[in-house]
């Protein structure tokens, strides 16, 4: 079976990518699994908080993302046109896999925070999200001076998170910008790792097409009904609503 347009696919992306034809999407922009440091230090605002509760140890958690994958990221794009989200341990080793591409350049775009988690010890504060853009020559970037800068400043986006109801949420504004500067309208974009579904909706508005991939049921469910209008809060209390009536009508 095809894979659609404009759709949301709860698979794992491992094995749906290798559905996808090759030489057919024109950019992939994804939050990746992150890799954090084993014993609690990762920088990211999930280790500070699994750490602080200490409930687990970082260590069994998702060690990130199997980088063979790649593979097919490469396969399936017309050109390198590539936005990865990842954590400070990833960089080295993504840097590496793209840089031995022929005709590629990069850029380390940044999501700095003004209030991150004020609970560290002994390290940096997490005020810094990190983003490899890969590009091979030919890919167009669109003029507009807004598009440019490689850096974003915000708030922690704490509204989205509690709208959406995910740990990792990035601001809509940033990735809509990303899109804008180096997609053209149509574009197909493929996100494998889609979350919440913000690259979805960012495509939509800006007048891009999109795929996404989710393997976790709850979060596929939050990128759908997003996409609907709804958002996870509304979804919650259409829930508890429907629970009581269930209840009344015993």
């Amino acid at each position: 079976m095809s894979i659609e347009r404009n759709k949301i696919y709860l698979a794992d992306a491992y094995k749906k990518i290798k559905e996808l034809k090759s030489k057919s999407i024109d950019c992939i922009y994804t939050d990746i699994p992150y890799l954090f440091e084993s014993g609690g230090g990762g920088s990211s605002e999930l280790a500070l908080r699994i750490h602080k509760n200490k409930k687990v140890d970082l260590a069994d958690i998702d060690s990130g993302i199997d980088y063979a994958i790649f593979d097919d990221f490469l396969r399936v794009m017309k050109k390198v046109n590539l936005f990865i989200w990842c954590s400070k341990l990833q960089i080295q080793d993504i840097l590496n896999w793209w840089l031995k591409v022929p005709n590629i350049t990069f850029e380390v775009l940044v999501w700095c925070k003004l209030n991150p988690t004020p609970q560290t010890n002994n390290v940096w504060l997490p005020d810094i999200e990190y983003c490899l853009y890969f590009r091979e020559k030919g890919v167009k970037l669109n003029e507009g001076y807004d598009y440019k800068s490689k850096w974003y400043v915000s708030g922690i986006n704490q509204k989205d998170k509690a709208i959406y109801n995910h740990p990792s949420i990035k601001p809509f504004e940033l990735v809509k910008r990303h899109l804008l500067h180096a997609t053209q309208k149509d574009n197909l974009i493929l996100n494998p790792f889609i979350g919440s579904g913000t690259t979805a909706e960012a495509s939509k508005v800006i007048g891009r097409d999109y795929i996404g991939f989710e393997n976790d049921e709850a979060w596929y469910q939050v990128a759908i009904d997003r996409l609907d209008g709804i958002t996870a809060k509304e979804r919650e209390a259409g829930i508890i609503q429907q629970t009581l009536f269930d209840y009344k009508e015993i």
